[in-house]
């Protein structure tokens, strides 16, 4: 089921414009006193506030380093950062700044400050604590003074309060002055400080240096390296000597290969030839050319004498001396040979020996430079930072009494010619408006200006029409007192209808047309007066319907408030009497949706019955699940009436006919209630019609949850 909606239009203005200004007519003396009350204790403040003056001093931040020399400072410039500049405001504030000028201008006797009163002088007298009196007052003079940026610039103002003009600009140059100065000095201890720690520095460096550079030297000596480059002249040594390994090893092969040749000839003429080529041996060549002759003529020989000629055998003898002469030759070639053999093989053993000795002595030679470099790396490292040691203080020593101040005024403070505070001009109409403020505030708040017949529980009188007593009748007696009447919440007009069950399902048609979501303002009025004479507590509320005479209004009345809350979305629980005409038998103790008005309904029993469940019963079962719980009470007419059903209500509506008047609703409720339950009684009377009529306005559903208090902010 939607919600129902509500056109603004047709509901009362949220912010009503005369309701406002009635209650501050209302109450206009009350604002008068107010604001008066109020401007005469803003003269009162003029009156006894001595004037105080305000000098301020302007000073810039210049970020530009100006550099008389091209040596770097020891303490940089302040530079151009928006955080560093800022964060000279509160060095200006700090308490050694601000000490440092409260001791040079004797603030501490000034008696502005001081505060030497009647009760200073009291305290005095027994003994105060002097250092608590020198906090306190310097205190006050932290409080004076006042340090701000301008902005996003480089330039700080220093203000400075004081009930004396000329004491105000002589303060505020003071501080001005003393933060220049101590900018300056800074730098200038800064180059001391700096120039003190690098000379006590480098006598530490000299004896680094000292140390390094005689381990260097010592490392030469036991490792006897005179030059550094001698590390060159082995390597040089080792290429030569490996050129003539080569060489030898050349020579050595060349002899194996003709000793071995020498071996494989044998000692045959032919052979020693062979040898004769390898050694080049005249012998060898003369042997050989001697047993060449000596063989062709025993061949001829033997030719021309035959075998047996003794020339023949001389030849053969001579050939056989020179086979072993020959032979002899052979071997001698063979030994001289293998002789140059062995001379080459030693050759090429010692220089490989030698080559070795070489190689090691190279790489001792190159470990022992490997450290030698480490160790005139670190002679190096210790006298280039001693230089920049000697260098840095030479700098710093010729800076001093050369730095200038990062800080420049701008505008020095002079003595103000019109006071800061208090300013009449400023505080008049402001405490005017403020009273004025608060007592419409105060009007507010107590609300409108309630009359009599204005209060909700005000007993209202009837209006009798004045009779004109005649001159010879007898002074008539006292005329007793009115009675007090209910609220009256208007008529409102129902579908006709011959029974309450068929008048309950004709007022939910109306109210749920198909395509219609609206509620008529009539309806929305008659919620609105309900819920504005309940008081605010924790849900739920409980509404008691009755009538006088029947029943027929009040369950129509029920239906149609039960109805229209269900439509903004409120929890509703009606709750019926049993042996009503409406309560249900086929329905069991518990929460049933009564089918004619689609609400959950709960029956209970009056208080003569025994066995059923009361209506404490119900409200303590419903507990706060439900946000309204209409109790349909019995007509007054009827048995079944208790006053049971009227003591736990918030309010009781009485539905009444046209033909009925409130005056007799007012007796009845007296006689039955008492007077003090008018109060918080209602009276609305239910006309029937054939034809729903009303404007229709919509109520948003986001509203519906808040429906209560909206429509009392909108009372």
């Amino acid at each position: 089921m939607s919600p129902a909606s509500i056109d603004d239009r047709t509901l009362p203005p949220l912010f009503d414009i005369a309701a406002l200004w009635a209650i501050l007519w209302g109450r206009r003396l009350m604002i008068f006193v107010i604001t008066g009350a109020v401007l005469l204790l803003t003269v009162l403040y003029l009156a006894v506030t001595s004037p105080s003056y305000t000098a301020t001093a302007s000073i810039l931040i210049d970020p530009r380093d100006s550099r008389s020399t091209n040596f770097n400072n020891v303490l940089p410039g302040i530079g151009s950062d928006s955080a560093a500049i800022a964060s000279q405001v509160f060095v200006i504030e700090s308490q050694d700044l601000l000490g440092d000028v409260f001791d040079g201008q004797k603030v501490e006797n000034d008696p502005e400050f001081s505060g030497r009163g009647l009760v200073s002088r009291l305290f005095s007298i027994f003994g105060s604590d002097k250092k608590a009196t020198r906090d306190a007052t310097f205190k006050r003079f932290q409080k004076a003074v006042t340090v701000e940026r301008e902005g996003l610039t480089y330039v700080i103002n220093v203000s400075f309060t004081s009930k004396s003009p000329e004491t105000a600009a002589r303060i505020a140059n003071a501080i001005v002055e003393r933060y220049r100065t101590g900018l300056a000095g800074e730098r200038e201890g800064a180059n001391s400080d700096v120039n003190s720690l690098l000379n006590d520095r480098i006598k530490g460096l000299q004896k680094d240096v000292s140390d390094a550079e005689r381990a260097v030297e010592d490392f030469k000596t036991t490792h006897r390296i005179v030059d550094p480059t001698d590390g060159g002249t082995l390597q040089f040594q080792l290429d030569q000597l490996t050129t003539q390994l080569i060489t030898a090893q050349g020579d050595a092969d060349q002899a194996r290969d003709r000793y071995n040749q020498a071996l494989a000839v044998g000692s045959s003429p032919a052979g020693l030839a062979r040898l004769a080529e390898i050694l080049s041996s005249n012998s060898a060549i003369k042997l050989r050319d001697d047993y060449n002759q000596r063989a062709a003529e025993l061949a001829n020989l033997e030719t021309m004498y035959g075998p047996r000629h003794p020339a023949i055998a001389r030849l053969r003898s001579e050939l056989e001396r020179m086979n072993r002469l020959m032979g002899a030759e052979a071997d001698r070639i063979r030994q001289q040979l293998k002789a140059s053999y062995d001379l080459a093989a030693q050759n090429v053993g010692k220089l490989q020996a030698k080559l070795e000795a070489l190689r090691q002595q190279s790489s001792d030679s190159s470990l022992a430079q490997v450290q030698l470099r480490q160790l005139d790396s670190k002679a190096q490292a210790a006298r280039g930072v001693l230089d920049d040691y000697l260098k840095r203080a030479k700098e710093t020593s010729q800076m001093e009494g050369v730095q200038t101040s990062e800080a420049r005024t701008i505008a020095k403070a002079s003595p103000p010619l019109q006071p800061t505070w208090p300013k009449p001009a400023l505080l008049l109409p402001v405490s005017a408006v403020l009273g004025l403020l608060a007592g419409c505030g105060l009007a507010l708040a107590f609300g409108p200006v309630r009359r009599p017949e204005d209060e909700p529980q005000a007993p209202k009188e009837e209006v009798v029409p004045a009779v004109q007593p005649r001159q010879d009748a007898p002074r008539a007696a006292a005329q007793p007192a009115p009675q007090p009447l209910p609220a009256s919440l208007g008529e409102y007009r129902v579908p006709a209808s011959g029974t309450a069950l068929s008048g309950i399902k004709a007022i939910r048609a109306s109210l749920f047309q198909d395509g219609d979501e609206t509620l008529s303002r009539d309806v929305l009025k008659l919620m609105r007066q309900i819920i504005l004479r309940l008081h605010d507590h924790p849900k739920p509320f409980v509404l008691a319907v009755s009538s006088t005479r029947g029943s027929l209004e009040a369950r129509l009345a029920g239906a149609l408030i039960g109805i229209s809350l269900q439509r903004v979305e409120q929890n509703v629980l009606v709750v019926e009497i049993e042996g009503q005409p409406s309560a249900s038998a086929d329905h069991g103790p518990g929460i049933f949706v009564d089918s004619a008005s689609g609400l959950r309904t709960a029956i209970c029993s009056s208080q003569g019955q025994k066995g059923g469940r009361t209506l404490g019963d119900v409200l303590t079962e419903a507990g706060n699940a439900f946000d309204f719980i209409l109790v349909s009470a019995p007509a007054f007419s009827e048995k079944a009436w208790s006053p049971e059903f009227f003591t736990r209500a918030d309010l009781t509506l009485l539905a009444l006919t046209p033909s009925e008047q409130a005056a007799d609703a007012a007796a009845l409720l007296a006689q039955r209630l008492g007077v003090a339950q008018i109060g918080r009684s209602a009276t609305l009377v239910i006309a029937p019609q054939t034809v729903a009529t009303g404007a229709r306005t919509p109520v948003q559903p986001s509203d519906a949850g808040d429906w209560r208090r909206s429509s009392a902010a909108r009372s």
